[in-house]
C-alpha cells in the first residue's frame, strides 16, 4: 500500500479509518524516502483541519436551541434525542476549560471531529480554535508520524497496540477528573463549613 500527500488529506477529511492506522504508515514510508516526513505532517494537519471546521461552523451557525430542535425530530431516529443532552454538557465542559478541552479531546479517539461541535457552541473565536486545534493536531500528529519513521517495518506494531494507548489516555483523564471532582467538592464543603 502506497500514500500520496493529497491521499493523506482525502483520508483525513474522509476515511472512517482511523489517523492512528494510516499516519504510522505513512511515518514508515518517510523513513523509506517514499515520502517527506514534514510534509507528511503537514498534509495531516491540512486534512485533519479540512474535516473538523464543518463541524464548528455547524455548532456556531446552528446554536444549541436548533440543535435541540433537530435532536427532537420526529424522523430522527431516538437515539439522536440523548445526543443533545451529550451535547449540552460538553457545551457547559468547554466553556468551563475552553482550549485545554481542544487539545486534551485530540488525544481521545472519538472525540476529535465532535469536539469542534462545542467550540462553535461556545461561540470560541474562529481564530482561538484553529490555533489550539493546530497545536494539539501538530502534537499527535508528528507523534503518529514519527511512531511510524522509527519503527520502520513493525509499524503493524502501532495497530496492535492502539487500543491500550487509547485505554491509558482515557485512564489518565479519568484519574484527572477525578482528581479535580475532589478538590471542588473539599473546597465546597471547606466554603459551606466556613460560611456556618
Amino acid at each position: 500500500m502506497t500514500l500520496s500527500y493529497f491521499g493523506l488529506i482525502t483520508l483525513m477529511v474522509l476515511s472512517p479509518i482511523p489517523p492512528e492506522l494510516f499516519m504510522p504508515l505513512a511515518g514508515f514510508m518517510a523513513a523509506q524516502g517514499k515520502l517527506d516526513f514534514i510534509s507528511v505532517v503537514a498534509a495531516g494537519l491540512l486534512g485533519f483541519l479540512l474535516s473538523v471546521v464543518p463541524w464548528y461552523f455547524a455548532g456556531r451557525l446552528l446554536g444549541e436551541e436548533r440543535l435541540k430542535q433537530l435532536a427532537e425530530k420526529p424522523w430522527m431516529p431516538a437515539s439522536s434525542r440523548g445526543i443533545y443532552k451529550t451535547i449540552y454538557q460538553g457545551n457547559r465542559w468547554f466553556r468551563q476549560h475552553g482550549g485545554k478541552a481542544v487539545v486534551l479531546g485530540l488525544f481521545l479517539p472519538g472525540t476529535r471531529n465532535v469536539l469542534a461541535l462545542p467550540a462553535g457552541l461556545s461561540q470560541m473565536p474562529i481564530p482561538t480554535y484553529l490555533s489550539y486545534t493546530t497545536l494539539g493536531a501538530l502534537a499527535w500528529l508528528t507523534g503518529l508520524t514519527a511512531l511510524g519513521y522509527f519503527l520502520g517495518d513493525r509499524y503493524h506494531l502501532v495497530e496492535q497496540n492502539m487500543d491500550k494507548v487509547a485505554a491509558a489516555i482515557w485512564l489518565l483523564l479519568a484519574v484527572a477528573v477525578g482528581i479535580w471532582s475532589m478538590r471542588y467538592l473539599l473546597q465546597r464543603r471547606k466554603r459551606r463549613m466556613i460560611g456556618k
